[in-house]
């Protein structure tokens, strides 16, 4: 290294960078730096509340007593190294998708692969080894859906971590487990992120760590900084929800604050010691008005001044009423009826009258000349004749008309007519008084203890009225005296109803204006419980006005953290380019050049101390808008794998589905670039392209650093066998299929036993298949093996080819003319094949077999 770049090393060096920027800040500032530096991890909570008071004391918000933060060493970063870590064994594993129990991975030091069909299983492992790598793609793991009970997650996972050797049991953790957190693990869904996303980098070098802490550090104080804030604001907030919102003193308190003018609101105030009882009574002024008690007053007195109104009246009806003129002409009326009835029978005696001269006779006889004066009047009356029967009047009937004249011309009877009349008209007076009102007042306080003063006046005047009413209408005498207890009563009325008189009048101004009292009242109330608040409160006011001071300038001193944030963010780009950007680069472009991926450009930003790289093209178009899928995927390959060499790769590398989407000849070279990394690295490699796989193979056979595992789901997803290379067709398995199917057409007939003999063509036909390729060719050339094992020339057996030959080409043919898959001529088409010919042919080609493998015995 040169001098230019050792002092450029060191001019980048994260602990020199952060040394000589906190030195040239305030004390609170150089307190986060040291606390980082002197742990290389986050502040915790304590420290930066030491911190916090440092800041609170250098800015004078509190009195000074803490030492002043001198000035920090400047000193470079130790170098880093992370222990190797090798994972040895999965296993144990249960409760994740439906992969089966009993499976056990033992991972090679340098490349395994897991290979297996879709659906076999291998996402489950994969899935796995992301939630205890916290990949970026790590997903929610599942039980078995199908089945109603999930069984509970777990695995045993055995690693090396540089020479010791440890176990962990998982049970379901998410979010991560170290160490398996420095694994690195690319699959599809990562693509994405590699090729657009504004990428952080998974390793983060602990001296680039830094600076994320100390920005944690300036983030934790600005939060107590808020958080202080927020309990300055609550004294005011606790305040005002005591005043009335209406109160003059209301919007004062709102915007207490730091140039609140507190002689105003002092003089708001109320501090004297009645001033509770002036809220009480005004509170119940107010709520008497609310509740309407004035107006249901007023209706109670106005009916009192009703029902006194209407018993002075019945009062004064009653002594209007003659008493002794009544009783004197009742008296009259007696004796003149007693000398009436007298000369009525003397008049009569001798006349001869069907029935004694009674009431009902005077009405006849009142009739009969109400009718003569009308035969007077129309000019028809006849002296001579009767009224009745119109029979001439003999002399003695002319005499008793005339008595019936006399009769009716009697004083006496006149005399009892008019006073007939006179007590009448009296009797009449008193019926006519009535008092409805005042009898249901009466009848309704008759039971109630508590009764006012002039109940019983009121009382005995409805009792005097129903004693002269029943008089009068009987015609029985009424007492005199009565009429002096009414007079009584009416004075004692009277005066109360002036009395009551006025209270209405009050009652009727003050309901009139109640709501403007009502308004008045409500005004005077806030004011003065607004006062009252304000003289209780004096002490946390004046306290709120000092917190407002406080906060104003703490607000003012939280204003430059953003900068000094955004400073380390700066400080980071710094580092990072020299630290990461600028060996990322490197590795990037060696990756792209070996997997032949589309060269881009990268922009490297940071935000919050946070390094982040993103790739652009001409344009600054994304690259996914541009690349084929094919070109995506070696892309992020190349992305993944310069990233996972900024860690110095000492934990493992794992690969799931790297080659979907890609030709022929960049599967080969990602294979060979993954074979590569095996050689000095753990990979795991999770698969089912079978090209890919056979290519691994083939570029791991010279080292041997490779271990294959076959997962399938025969017996259960997820079944692990450990293998030496994919499964295909075997000899051995080709003879159990066919010795199989020979056994089961023997017993069957018809066309089940002709379609078992056809079956067991067509395992004659792949047997000749095998057979050539592995025994008569020795595997010089086999199925998907990706090159020609010309080393395998030596061990054909080329004396004893022909004899084989024959009878395989023979049989090989015959077997084609029997299966499905190739057409037949008409001539053969209905041909069948027969048992035992099946039988005849495998016994020839287990002859010539025979016969080829001991050919040089």
């Amino acid at each position: 290294m040169s001098d230019t770049d050792s002092a450029t090393s060191a001019s980048a060096d994260a602990r020199v960078l952060l040394s000589t920027w906190a030195n040239e800040n305030d004390e609170w500032v150089r307190a986060i730096v040291r606390g980082v530096l002197s742990t290389g991890r986050a502040l915790v909570a304590p420290y930066v509340d030491d911190v916090y008071a440092l800041f609170r004391q250098e800015k004078a918000l509190d009195a000074r007593t803490l030492p002043k933060e001198p000035p920090l060493a400047v000193a470079a970063s130790p170098a880093e190294s992370d222990e190797v870590l090798r994972i040895t064994s999965l296993s144990e594993v249960t409760g994740v998708n439906a992969l089966v129990s009993g499976a056990v991975i033992t991972p090679h030091e340098g490349l395994t692969i897991l290979y297996g069909e879709n659906g076999t299983g291998k996402t489950g492992y994969s899935r796995l080894f992301k939630t205890l790598a916290a990949s970026r793609t790590a997903d929610q793991i599942l039980g078995d859906v199908s089945q109603a009970t999930a069984s509970a997650q777990g695995a045993l996972i055995t690693y090396d971590l540089g020479t010791a050797k440890h176990r962990f049991r998982w049970s379901g953790e998410t979010g991560g487990v170290a160490p398996f957190t420095r694994m690195s693990i690319f699959d599809s869904p990562s693509v994405n992120a590699h090729v657009d996303a504004d990428l952080e980098y998974v390793y983060v070098p602990a001296s680039l760590a830094l600076f994320n802490h100390v920005n944690a550090g300036i983030q934790a104080v600005e939060a107590r900084i808020v958080a202080d804030l927020a309990a300055l604001a609550t004294g005011a907030s606790a305040l005002l929800s005591r005043i009335p919102r209406d109160a003059t003193a209301y919007p004062l308190v709102e915007t207490l604050g730091a140039s609140t003018d507190l002689d105003t609101l002092r003089a708001l105030a109320d501090t004297t010691g009645d001033v509770d009882e002036r809220i009480a009574v005004l509170q119940k002024a107010v709520a008497a008005l609310e509740a309407g008690t004035l107006s249901a007053s007023l209706k109670a007195q106005q009916r009192v001044s009703r029902v006194l109104t209407q018993a002075t009246l019945v009062a004064a009806g009653i002594e209007a009423f003659d008493v002794d003129a009544y009783n004197t002409t009742r008296t009259i009326m007696a004796a003149l009826e007693i000398d009436y009835a007298l000369v009525r029978t003397e008049l009569f005696e001798a006349a001869d009258l069907p029935a004694a001269p009674d009431d009902t006779w005077k009405t006849f006889v009142e009739v009969g000349e109400s009718y003569r004066q009308h035969l007077v009047t129309a000019g028809a009356h006849d002296e001579n004749r009767c009224l009745y029967c119109r029979q001439p009047l003999g002399e003695r009937a002319q005499e008793l008309v005339a008595k019936y004249a006399d009769y009716l011309a009697d004083k006496i009877g006149a005399e009892i007519a008019e006073s007939r009349k006179s007590l009448a008209m009296a009797t009449a007076t008193v019926a006519s008084i009535n008092a409805p009102e005042v009898t249901a007042w009466v009848t309704e306080l008759a039971d109630q203890t508590e009764r006012p003063d002039f109940y019983a006046h009121v009382a005995s005047i409805v009792s005097v009225l129903d004693v002269v009413k029943a008089s009068t209408s009987s015609g029985t005498a009424v007492d005199p005296e009565l009429t002096a207890r009414v007079a009584v009563a009416h004075a004692v009325l009277t005066a109360h109803l002036a009395e009551v008189g006025g209270e209405v009048k009050v009652l009727e101004f003050e309901d009139a204006n109640r709501a403007e009292a009502l308004q008045t009242r409500r005004r005077e109330l806030v004011e003065l419980t607004a006062a009252a608040e304000l003289g209780r409160s004096w002490a946390l006011i004046d306290i709120q006005v000092k917190n407002a001071k406080e906060a104003d300038r703490l607000t003012v001193l939280a204003r430059p953290a953003p900068t000094l944030r955004r400073a380390v963010t700066g400080l980071s780009k710094i580092a990072s380019d020299a630290l990461i950007n600028q060996s990322f680069a490197t590795y990037f472009a060696e990756e792209c050049g070996s997997l032949r991926a589309p060269s881009l450009k990268i922009e490297y930003i940071g935000r919050d101390g946070s390094a982040k790289r993103r790739k652009v093209l001409v344009k600054k178009h994304r690259p996914s808008k541009v690349l084929s899928e094919g070109e995506q995927k070696v892309l992020a390959l190349a992305d993944f794998l310069a990233e996972a060499r900024l860690s110095g790769i000492s934990a493992p590398v794992i690969f799931d589905d790297p080659v979907s989407s890609l030709d022929h000849r960049r599967i080969n070279e990602v294979a060979a670039r993954i074979a590569n990394l095996a050689q000095s690295a753990q990979v795991i490699v999770f698969t089912h392209d079978l090209a890919f796989t056979m290519t691994l193979l083939h570029l791991m056979e010279p080292s041997k650093r490779c271990a294959y595992f076959q997962i399938d789901d025969e017996e259960g997803k997820g079944r692990v066998t450990r293998a030496s290379h994919p499964r295909w067709d075997t000899m051995s398995g080709l003879k159990k299929n066919i010795n199989g199917t020979i056994a089961a057409a023997r017993a069957e007939e018809g066309q089940a036993r002709a379609a078992l003999v056809r079956t067991g063509y067509g395992w004659l036909r792949s047997w000749c298949e095998v057979f050539t390729e592995t025994e008569l060719l020795q595997g010089v050339t086999q199925r998907h093996q990706p090159a020609v094992h010309i080393t395998q020339l030596g061990k054909i057996k080329s004396g004893a080819l022909p004899a084989a030959i024959d009878p395989v080409v023979r049989v090989f043919e015959e077997a084609c003319r029997y299966i499905d898959s190739h057409s037949q001529p008409l001539t053969t088409l209905n041909v069948a094949p027969t048992l035992a010919g099946l039988e005849a042919h495998w016994a020839e080609l287990q002859a010539a077999r025979d016969a080829y493998i001991h050919a040089d015995d």
